[in-house]
Protein backbone atom coordinates (compact mmCIF):
# COMPACT_ATOMS: atom_id res chain seq x y z
CA UNK A 1 0.00 0.00 0.00
CA UNK A 2 2.67 2.46 0.64
CA UNK A 3 4.31 1.58 -2.36
CA UNK A 4 1.64 2.25 -4.45
CA UNK A 5 0.84 5.89 -2.32
CA UNK A 6 4.60 6.71 -3.16
CA UNK A 7 4.09 6.31 -6.95
CA UNK A 8 0.64 8.24 -6.63
CA UNK A 9 2.21 11.04 -4.94
CA UNK A 10 5.12 10.95 -6.92
CA UNK A 11 5.55 14.29 -9.36
CA UNK A 12 5.94 14.41 -13.03
CA UNK A 13 9.61 15.06 -13.63
CA UNK A 14 10.72 16.60 -16.87
CA UNK A 15 11.93 13.28 -18.49
CA UNK A 16 8.27 12.11 -18.27
CA UNK A 17 7.20 15.04 -20.11
CA UNK A 18 9.65 14.35 -22.63
CA UNK A 19 9.17 10.65 -23.00
CA UNK A 20 5.16 11.67 -23.72
CA UNK A 21 6.01 14.23 -26.31
CA UNK A 22 7.84 11.70 -28.22
CA UNK A 23 4.50 9.49 -28.15
CA UNK A 24 2.49 11.62 -29.47
CA UNK A 25 3.06 11.76 -33.22
CA UNK A 26 2.50 7.59 -32.70
CA UNK A 27 -0.75 8.19 -31.41
CA UNK A 28 -1.61 10.62 -34.20
CA UNK A 29 -0.30 8.17 -36.75
CA UNK A 30 -2.52 5.48 -35.15
CA UNK A 31 -5.49 7.96 -35.71
CA UNK A 32 -4.45 7.92 -39.72
CA UNK A 33 -3.87 4.50 -39.88
CA UNK A 34 -7.26 3.68 -39.03
CA UNK A 35 -8.96 6.49 -40.92
CA UNK A 36 -6.65 6.09 -43.72
CA UNK A 37 -6.12 8.84 -46.54
CA UNK A 38 -9.40 10.70 -45.52
CA UNK A 39 -7.23 11.63 -42.11
CA UNK A 40 -5.60 14.51 -44.44
CA UNK A 41 -7.74 14.99 -47.40
CA UNK A 42 -11.12 16.56 -45.18
CA UNK A 43 -10.28 19.38 -42.73
CA UNK A 44 -13.06 18.01 -40.68
CA UNK A 45 -11.61 14.87 -39.88
CA UNK A 46 -8.42 15.99 -39.62
CA UNK A 47 -8.98 18.72 -36.73
CA UNK A 48 -11.62 15.93 -34.72
CA UNK A 49 -9.95 12.59 -35.13
CA UNK A 50 -6.78 14.60 -33.71
CA UNK A 51 -8.34 15.90 -30.85
CA UNK A 52 -9.56 12.22 -30.31
CA UNK A 53 -5.87 11.43 -30.92
CA UNK A 54 -4.60 14.17 -28.26
CA UNK A 55 -7.07 12.47 -25.64
CA UNK A 56 -6.08 9.22 -26.13
CA UNK A 57 -2.54 9.72 -25.86
CA UNK A 58 -2.76 12.06 -22.83
CA UNK A 59 -4.79 9.66 -20.85
CA UNK A 60 -2.32 6.84 -22.45
CA UNK A 61 0.48 8.75 -20.96
CA UNK A 62 -0.67 9.56 -17.86
CA UNK A 63 -1.48 5.38 -17.06
CA UNK A 64 1.85 4.17 -18.69
CA UNK A 65 3.64 6.79 -16.44
CA UNK A 66 2.01 5.74 -12.95
CA UNK A 67 2.84 2.00 -14.12
CA UNK A 68 5.99 3.07 -14.70
CA UNK A 69 6.75 4.62 -11.40
CA UNK A 70 4.93 1.86 -9.74
CA UNK A 71 7.71 -0.76 -11.52
CA UNK A 72 10.39 1.23 -10.31
CA UNK A 73 9.37 1.63 -7.26
CA UNK A 74 8.72 -2.37 -6.70
CA UNK A 75 12.00 -2.88 -8.52
CA UNK A 76 14.92 -0.37 -8.17
CA UNK A 77 18.17 -2.70 -8.28
CA UNK A 78 20.25 -2.07 -11.18
CA UNK A 79 20.66 -5.51 -11.13
CA UNK A 80 16.78 -5.41 -12.37
CA UNK A 81 16.56 -3.65 -14.82
CA UNK A 82 16.82 -6.18 -17.61
CA UNK A 83 13.56 -7.77 -15.87
CA UNK A 84 11.97 -4.07 -15.16
CA UNK A 85 12.10 -3.55 -18.65
CA UNK A 86 10.54 -6.47 -19.74
CA UNK A 87 7.82 -6.16 -17.53
CA UNK A 88 7.22 -2.80 -18.06
CA UNK A 89 7.19 -3.31 -22.09
CA UNK A 90 4.89 -6.80 -21.34
CA UNK A 91 2.65 -4.23 -19.24
CA UNK A 92 2.41 -1.26 -21.94
CA UNK A 93 1.80 -3.76 -24.64
CA UNK A 94 -1.60 -4.90 -22.55
CA UNK A 95 -2.37 -1.00 -22.10
CA UNK A 96 -1.75 0.52 -25.13
CA UNK A 97 -3.22 -2.94 -27.13
CA UNK A 98 -6.82 -2.58 -25.02
CA UNK A 99 -6.72 1.35 -25.64
CA UNK A 100 -6.05 0.68 -29.57
CA UNK A 101 -9.05 -1.89 -29.45
CA UNK A 102 -11.53 0.06 -27.01
CA UNK A 103 -10.85 2.84 -29.32
CA UNK A 104 -11.48 1.46 -32.57
CA UNK A 105 -14.36 -0.19 -31.28
CA UNK A 106 -16.16 3.20 -30.33
CA UNK A 107 -14.99 4.49 -33.34
CA UNK A 108 -16.78 2.01 -35.18
CA UNK A 109 -19.76 1.66 -32.96
CA UNK A 110 -20.32 5.38 -33.30
CA UNK A 111 -19.49 5.76 -37.00
CA UNK A 112 -17.43 9.16 -35.62
CA UNK A 113 -16.93 11.14 -38.68
CA UNK A 114 -18.00 8.30 -40.80
CA UNK A 115 -15.15 5.76 -39.45
CA UNK A 116 -15.52 2.31 -41.65
CA UNK A 117 -13.32 -0.81 -39.61
CA UNK A 118 -10.66 -2.38 -41.62
CA UNK A 119 -8.64 -5.41 -40.26
CA UNK A 120 -5.39 -4.24 -41.69
CA UNK A 121 -5.60 -0.78 -40.52
CA UNK A 122 -6.87 -1.98 -37.26
CA UNK A 123 -3.67 -4.52 -37.34
CA UNK A 124 -0.67 -1.92 -38.41
CA UNK A 125 -2.62 0.02 -35.81
CA UNK A 126 -1.62 -2.34 -33.29
CA UNK A 127 1.96 -2.72 -34.66
CA UNK A 128 2.26 0.84 -34.24
CA UNK A 129 1.20 0.54 -30.68
CA UNK A 130 4.18 -1.81 -29.87
CA UNK A 131 6.11 0.59 -31.84
CA UNK A 132 5.43 2.90 -29.37
CA UNK A 133 5.97 1.27 -25.92
CA UNK A 134 8.77 -0.30 -26.62
CA UNK A 135 10.37 3.27 -27.25
CA UNK A 136 8.83 4.77 -24.80
CA UNK A 137 9.76 1.61 -22.39
CA UNK A 138 13.54 2.26 -23.51
CA UNK A 139 13.54 5.88 -23.44
CA UNK A 140 11.45 6.32 -20.22
CA UNK A 141 14.14 3.48 -19.33
CA UNK A 142 17.28 5.07 -20.25
CA UNK A 143 15.99 8.20 -18.53
CA UNK A 144 15.37 6.11 -15.36
CA UNK A 145 19.29 4.90 -15.57
CA UNK A 146 20.95 7.84 -16.43
CA UNK A 147 19.19 9.96 -13.30
CA UNK A 148 20.51 7.00 -10.95
CA UNK A 149 24.02 6.96 -12.32
CA UNK A 150 23.86 10.86 -11.95
CA UNK A 151 22.74 10.58 -8.12
CA UNK A 152 25.12 7.71 -7.96
CA UNK A 153 27.65 10.40 -8.99
CA UNK A 154 26.43 13.50 -7.15
CA UNK A 155 26.04 10.73 -4.13
CA UNK A 156 29.68 9.89 -4.55
CA UNK A 157 31.01 13.28 -4.85
CA UNK A 158 29.05 14.72 -1.82
CA UNK A 159 30.68 11.56 0.10
CA UNK A 160 34.20 12.23 -0.72
CA UNK A 161 33.60 15.76 0.15
CA UNK A 162 32.42 15.11 3.56
CA UNK A 163 35.37 12.27 3.94
CA UNK A 164 37.76 15.15 3.38
CA UNK A 165 36.15 17.56 5.32
CA UNK A 166 35.99 15.20 8.52
CA UNK A 167 39.72 14.16 7.37
CA UNK A 168 40.55 18.14 7.38
CA UNK A 169 38.89 18.79 10.59
CA UNK A 170 40.59 15.62 12.25
CA UNK A 171 43.97 16.75 11.00
CA UNK A 172 43.13 20.48 12.53
CA UNK A 173 41.81 18.50 16.00
CA UNK A 174 45.47 16.54 15.33
CA UNK A 175 47.26 19.72 15.23
CA UNK A 176 45.28 22.09 17.47
CA UNK A 177 46.10 19.00 20.21
CA UNK A 178 49.96 18.90 19.60
CA UNK A 179 49.83 22.51 19.83
CA UNK A 180 48.05 22.73 23.34
CA UNK A 181 50.71 19.61 24.55
CA UNK A 182 53.21 22.27 24.80
CA UNK A 183 51.66 24.73 26.89
CA UNK A 184 51.62 22.74 30.08
CA UNK A 185 55.05 21.27 29.19
CA UNK A 186 56.73 23.89 28.77
CA UNK A 187 54.74 26.01 31.60
CA UNK A 188 55.70 23.25 34.53
CA UNK A 189 59.33 23.13 33.33
CA UNK A 190 60.09 26.86 33.19
CA UNK A 191 58.00 26.66 37.10
CA UNK A 192 60.55 23.61 38.30
CA UNK A 193 63.65 25.86 36.56
CA UNK A 194 62.31 28.80 38.55
CA UNK A 195 61.38 27.75 41.69
CA UNK A 196 65.25 25.55 41.66
CA UNK A 197 66.69 29.10 41.62
CA UNK A 198 64.79 31.27 43.70
CA UNK A 199 66.35 29.87 46.70
CA UNK A 200 69.69 29.21 45.17
CA UNK A 201 69.89 32.84 43.23
CA UNK A 202 66.86 35.34 43.55
CA UNK A 203 68.97 38.09 41.13
CA UNK A 204 69.20 35.09 38.89
CA UNK A 205 66.29 34.13 39.23
CA UNK A 206 64.46 37.39 38.58
CA UNK A 207 66.18 37.47 35.58
CA UNK A 208 65.17 33.92 34.26
CA UNK A 209 61.88 35.72 35.00
CA UNK A 210 62.30 38.32 32.66
CA UNK A 211 63.11 36.00 30.02
CA UNK A 212 60.53 33.65 30.76
CA UNK A 213 58.15 36.16 30.49
CA UNK A 214 59.76 36.73 26.94
CA UNK A 215 60.02 33.17 25.83
CA UNK A 216 55.56 32.78 27.26
CA UNK A 217 54.62 36.03 25.11
CA UNK A 218 56.22 34.55 21.90
CA UNK A 219 54.69 31.06 23.04
CA UNK A 220 51.42 32.50 23.36
CA UNK A 221 51.48 34.58 19.84
CA UNK A 222 52.72 31.75 17.56
CA UNK A 223 51.03 28.94 19.62
CA UNK A 224 47.63 29.94 17.00
CA UNK A 225 49.87 29.17 14.22
CA UNK A 226 50.65 26.80 11.91
CA UNK A 227 54.04 28.39 10.61
CA UNK A 228 56.44 30.67 11.89
CA UNK A 229 59.20 32.03 9.66
CA UNK A 230 62.83 30.89 10.73
CA UNK A 231 63.86 34.35 11.53
CA UNK A 232 61.19 34.49 14.53
CA UNK A 233 62.06 30.79 15.66
CA UNK A 234 65.86 31.38 15.92
CA UNK A 235 65.13 35.38 17.95
CA UNK A 236 62.71 32.83 20.34
CA UNK A 237 65.66 30.46 20.69
CA UNK A 238 68.16 32.47 21.70
CA UNK A 239 65.38 34.01 24.13
CA UNK A 240 64.74 30.26 25.60
CA UNK A 241 68.40 29.69 25.33
CA UNK A 242 69.40 32.60 27.77
CA UNK A 243 66.86 30.65 30.20
CA UNK A 244 69.08 27.62 29.85
CA UNK A 245 72.21 29.48 30.25
CA UNK A 246 71.40 31.37 33.73
CA UNK A 247 70.36 27.84 34.93
CA UNK A 248 73.26 25.98 33.32
CA UNK A 249 76.04 28.54 33.58
CA UNK A 250 79.28 27.49 31.56
CA UNK A 251 77.76 23.56 31.37
CA UNK A 252 76.01 24.31 28.22
CA UNK A 253 76.32 26.45 24.52
CA UNK A 254 75.05 27.31 21.50
CA UNK A 255 75.94 28.04 17.89
CA UNK A 256 73.96 29.69 15.16
CA UNK A 257 74.92 29.66 11.64
CA UNK A 258 71.95 30.51 9.60
CA UNK A 259 72.34 31.79 6.30
CA UNK A 260 70.86 35.12 5.67
CA UNK A 261 68.49 33.70 2.65
CA UNK A 262 66.50 31.12 4.95
CA UNK A 263 64.84 33.88 7.16
CA UNK A 264 62.01 33.64 5.29
CA UNK A 265 61.55 30.07 5.27
CA UNK A 266 58.82 28.54 6.96
CA UNK A 267 58.75 26.01 10.31
CA UNK A 268 56.13 24.89 13.19
CA UNK A 269 56.49 27.34 15.88
CA UNK A 270 58.51 26.06 18.96
CA UNK A 271 60.60 23.54 17.10
CA UNK A 272 63.41 24.56 18.28
CA UNK A 273 62.19 25.21 21.80
CA UNK A 274 61.15 21.15 21.49
CA UNK A 275 64.70 20.39 20.86
CA UNK A 276 66.64 22.49 22.93
CA UNK A 277 64.67 21.00 25.86
CA UNK A 278 65.38 17.55 24.31
CA UNK A 279 68.90 18.15 24.24
CA UNK A 280 69.04 19.23 28.19
CA UNK A 281 66.44 16.59 29.55
CA UNK A 282 68.56 13.42 28.20
CA UNK A 283 72.05 14.57 28.15
CA UNK A 284 74.84 15.17 31.32
CA UNK A 285 75.62 19.08 31.55
CA UNK A 286 78.92 19.56 32.65
CA UNK A 287 81.05 22.56 33.38
CA UNK A 288 84.57 20.82 32.07
CA UNK A 289 82.47 19.13 29.20
CA UNK A 290 79.80 21.20 28.12
CA UNK A 291 76.73 20.13 25.94
CA UNK A 292 76.87 22.17 22.74
CA UNK A 293 74.04 22.76 20.49
CA UNK A 294 74.60 23.77 17.06
CA UNK A 295 72.21 25.23 14.81
CA UNK A 296 72.33 26.01 11.36
CA UNK A 297 71.39 25.63 7.57
CA UNK A 298 72.54 23.67 4.63
CA UNK A 299 72.48 24.56 0.69
CA UNK A 300 69.22 22.39 0.59
CA UNK A 301 67.10 23.97 2.44
CA UNK A 302 66.95 22.13 6.06
CA UNK A 303 67.88 23.31 9.77
CA UNK A 304 70.19 21.07 10.83
CA UNK A 305 70.17 21.00 15.27
CA UNK A 306 72.90 18.61 17.15
CA UNK A 307 74.53 18.03 20.27
CA UNK A 308 77.01 16.83 21.73
CA UNK A 309 76.25 13.59 22.93
CA UNK A 310 76.84 12.61 26.78
CA UNK A 311 73.62 10.40 27.66
CA UNK A 312 72.30 10.43 31.31
CA UNK A 313 73.16 6.80 32.73
CA UNK A 314 69.75 6.92 34.68
CA UNK A 315 66.41 6.62 32.37
CA UNK A 316 64.88 10.32 31.94
CA UNK A 317 60.98 9.91 32.00
CA UNK A 318 59.43 11.62 28.82
CA UNK A 319 56.12 12.51 27.96
CA UNK A 320 57.30 12.05 24.07
CA UNK A 321 56.30 15.39 23.02
CA UNK A 322 59.50 16.12 21.53
CA UNK A 323 61.02 14.73 18.29
CA UNK A 324 57.61 13.11 18.03
CA UNK A 325 55.58 16.71 17.98
CA UNK A 326 57.42 18.06 15.51
CA UNK A 327 57.52 14.81 12.92
CA UNK A 328 53.61 14.55 13.45
CA UNK A 329 52.96 17.96 13.00
CA UNK A 330 55.15 17.86 9.60
CA UNK A 331 52.75 14.89 8.29
CA UNK A 332 50.16 16.93 9.35
CA UNK A 333 51.25 19.53 6.83
CA UNK A 334 51.83 17.15 4.17
CA UNK A 335 55.05 18.17 4.67
CA UNK A 336 58.32 15.58 4.49
CA UNK A 337 59.43 13.83 7.64
CA UNK A 338 62.32 15.01 10.05
CA UNK A 339 65.60 12.86 9.88
CA UNK A 340 67.00 11.78 12.93
CA UNK A 341 70.55 10.25 13.08
CA UNK A 342 72.46 9.51 16.16
CA UNK A 343 76.57 8.78 16.08
CA UNK A 344 78.62 8.31 19.38
CA UNK A 345 79.52 11.89 19.57
CA UNK A 346 76.42 13.73 18.13
CA UNK A 347 72.55 13.68 17.84
CA UNK A 348 71.48 15.57 14.90
CA UNK A 349 68.04 16.47 13.78
CA UNK A 350 67.41 17.69 10.36
CA UNK A 351 64.40 19.73 9.77
CA UNK A 352 63.27 20.48 6.21
CA UNK A 353 62.66 24.17 5.83
CA UNK A 354 59.69 24.86 4.14
CA UNK A 355 59.65 27.54 1.11
CA UNK A 356 56.34 28.58 1.01
CA UNK A 357 52.97 26.45 1.87
CA UNK A 358 49.39 26.84 -0.31
CA UNK A 359 46.04 27.27 1.73
CA UNK A 360 45.08 24.50 0.40
CA UNK A 361 47.56 22.11 1.90
CA UNK A 362 46.43 23.33 5.71
CA UNK A 363 44.39 21.80 7.65
CA UNK A 364 41.12 23.62 7.70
Amino acid sequence: MSRLKETLTRKITPQDRWVGFLCLPFYINVIYLLYGPRYYKDQTVFIYATIIAVITWFFSWRIHITVGHYVRVVMQDVQQTFLRLLISCGIYVILTGSITCLLTYLLHVTGYLGYQFSLDSFVLALLTGLVINVVAASVFEGFYIFQNWRDALLEAENFKLEAEKLKKANLQSQLDGLKSQVNPHFLFNSLNSLSALISKNPEKAEEFLDEMSKVYRYLLRTNEQELTTLSAEIKFAGSYFHMLKTRYGEGIAMEVAIGKEHDDYLLPPLTLQLLLENAVKHNVILKEDPLVISIRTDANGNLIVSNTLFKKRLMVHSNKVGLANISTKYRLLNQPDIVVDETEKEFIVTIPLIKSIREKELPV
